[in-house]
């Protein structure tokens, strides 16, 4: 599952092999895996234009080019990205190639086919992906127990959804937010409201504990080179229902919050709070 790490790892990945290179052409294999222009105009968007660096926003790959353009990589759920040799085998999963010089190409693919990309003026295309809706990043320096007080403040839903609420807090994913909650002994069922200074601190801690060994293992799919991260998909508790807690043996609990699958266990993350509120709603 790309969450963070593993969109991150790609990141680093991408600066490390592919920014500074030229990317000769793009094929679509998928059409619908172009968000925007059409995929005759982003192919010629493409043509010729230099990376010129690579970064994350959220769980988007940012690629700006040297001409003003910023080529958009998400990899929804299940979405990978591959630097091969050019005339590679190409999996039946292959939405888009984009052939590099230096005779090698990037593959993006993705088995459920969600993956998406996008190109545009810098500007246009941050407006038309909501960019600057998104909430601070996890990951920044200045995300600050202080910073995600202010966040969940008003906040009278869960805080399994309130996580998942990319205005709220960017890119944090399913897999991740169970975790960071495992990790500060939160119920994902608390109003995220009701949550003391010190509950705040032991989250912020948490989600940056979850997501820093995320990225110290690789995260749990393969880099751009292949190599397969070491991190568990399934971790503590996400994907485990029923298995023993890591801590106290508890079985690990699961339900719908926000139509999202949750896990949790009763034991180290007591149930405190109001009932469920309605979900709220969320970016990509």
């Amino acid at each position: 599952m790309a969450e963070v790490p593993e969109v991150e790892i790609i990141v680093r990945d991408i600066r490390q092999a592919v920014v500074g290179r030229r990317i000769l052409e793009a094929e679509v294999l998928a059409p619908a895996a172009v968000r925007f222009p059409s995929p005759p105009d982003f192919i010629e968007e493409l043509k010729g234009r230099r990376v010129t660096a690579a970064y994350r926003r959220a769980k988007f790959i940012l690629l700006p080019l040297d001409d003003g353009m910023t080529l958009a990589i998400h990899f929804m759920l299940w979405g990978d990205l591959k630097l091969v040799p050019r005339g590679s085998e190409r999996p039946p999963a292959t939405l888009v190639v984009f052939a590099l010089e230096g005779d090698e190409e990037l593959q993006l693919t993705d088995t459920l086919g969600y993956a998406r990309v996008a190109v545009g003026r810098t500007s246009e295309l941050s407006a038309r992906l909501k960019l600057e809706e998104l909430g601070p990043e996890a990951l920044d320096e200045g995300f600050t127990p202080e910073v995600l007080a202010r966040q969940l403040r008003r906040r009278k839903s869960p805080l399994k959804t309130v996580l998942l609420n990319q205005r709220v807090l960017a890119g944090l994913g399913n897999r991740d937010a169970d975790e960071s909650l495992w990790q500060a002994g939160l119920d994902p069922r608390r109003l995220a409201s009701s949550l003391t200074a010190e509950e705040v601190a032991r989250l912020h801690r948490g989600i940056r504990v979850v997501l820093e060994e995320g990225l110290s293992l690789r995260g749990s799919q393969r880099d751009l080179f292949g190599v397969q991260g070491q991190a568990k998909h399934r971790r503590n508790v996400f994907g485990r229902t029923g298995a023993p807690c890591p801590r106290c043996a508890t079985p690990v609990s699961h339900l719908r919050i926000g139509g999202r699958n949750t896990h949790w266990c009763g034991t180290c993350q007591p149930e405190q709070g109001a009932p469920e509120a309605p979900a709220q709603s969320s970016l990509l």
